[in-house]
């Protein structure tokens, strides 16, 4: 019993942390492109990215969290910041993992890379390291410059691709093309 009550702690907090550390560069990317379909959300590059930044930010938080007590704080982090309630993407990480999908591998890459400027030390060996973030510090974040810069870069020009995509069907669909 008491091993449950220290992982519902575990993922309250983790989850919390990741929220605060993401959650203002994803409205910031809202304000900027208008919206983020959901297509976008369930590519593999944004799978990856989104959810190696909540486990990196979970992990730099608590410090060791694995098995079944990550896995909810992913899915549970993962639906705070996208909106998006499926209750898959716990299978969608297991599956673009097995499957070794480039672009969700290109993903994860890329979050341990902006989780290194975040936290301000590499991140490449993180399974075994706790950073000192800190909620507060993680929360104005979203002010740095060169985090946004790099955010706008390995998020936003990605979605925008979506975006882009969903812009040429809709003239298509308007033209009369199907």
């Amino acid at each position: 019993m008491l091993r449950w009550v220290l992982d519902l702690s575990k993922v309250r907090r983790a989850r919390k942390a990741a929220c605060a550390v993401i959650s203002p560069m994803v409205a910031k990317s809202r304000h900027r492109l208008g919206e983020i379909p959901d297509a976008a959300w369930a590519s593999p590059y944004v799978v990856g990215f989104m959810v190696m930044l909540i486990t990196i930010i979970a992990k730099t938080e608590i410090g060791k969290i694995e098995g079944q007590t990550l896995c909810i704080v992913q899915a549970k982090a993962w639906e705070d910041i996208t909106g998006i309630k499926s209750g898959l993407i716990g299978e969608d990480v297991l599956l673009l993992s097995a499957a070794r999908n480039r672009e969700f591998e290109t993903g994860c890459h890329n979050a341990m890379g902006f989780a290194s400027l975040l936290i301000g030390s590499s991140v490449m060996g993180w399974q075994h390291w706790q950073f000192d973030l800190g909620i507060h510090a993680a929360i104005s974040w979203s002010d740095r410059d060169d985090l946004s810069s790099l955010w706008e870069r390995l998020f936003d020009a990605h979605v925008s691709t979506h975006l882009r995509d969903i812009e040429v069907s809709l003239d298509r669909t308007r033209l009369g093309f199907s």
